[in-house]
């Protein structure tokens, strides 16, 4: 037999031999090339998907906070203590009780906008009791208690 028809049936042979293996295992095969071009769909996708950094103008940082206010609040009065509620930078109340009269307290913001607000209430032995909020130095807010018994006073400023 010639070497070139030896070749032939040898190859047509293997041939056969993948054929039957094709027959055999095509749809594990098929399962193994669904897989694998999937996975390459999902991470493409998630490549393209994932957020990029914002493009921003050279120099448009974040700026450190600037124009802080002071805020002073002031609680004046003669013969004892009083209770006091204030609001302080963030917004949150405080309580003071007992405090000793004349009573100040001064805070910084840096916020666009807070209200200050101070409430005040004298004991029996108070009087004249009076209340101020000064922002920059500027009287934003003043108030007295004509009270004789406990007097109850309040300043507020809605927009420091």
């Amino acid at each position: 037999m010639p070497a070139h028809v030896w070749t032939w049936l040898t190859w047509t042979g293997g041939m056969h031999a993948v054929v039957g293996v094709l027959k055999r295992f095509w749809i594990p095969l098929l399962l193994v090339v669904v897989v694998a071009v999937g996975a390459y769909v999902i991470v493409r996708v998630r490549e393209s998907a994932a957020p990029q950094p914002p493009k921003t103008a050279e120099g448009s940082g974040i700026t450190d906070p600037f124009n802080p206010k002071y805020i002073k609040y002031e609680v004046t009065g003669s013969g004892g203590t009083a209770n006091l509620n204030y609001l302080d930078e963030r917004g949150q109340p405080h309580l003071v009780e007992s405090a000793p009269l004349p009573w100040s307290f001064t805070i910084v913001t840096t916020l666009p906008s807070m209200s200050a607000n101070i409430m005040a209430q004298g004991d029996r032995g108070v009087s004249d009791l009076g209340c101020r909020v000064t922002v920059d130095g500027e009287i934003r807010d003043e108030r007295a208690s004509d009270d004789t018994i406990k007097p109850f006073v309040y300043c507020l400023v809605k927009s420091v």
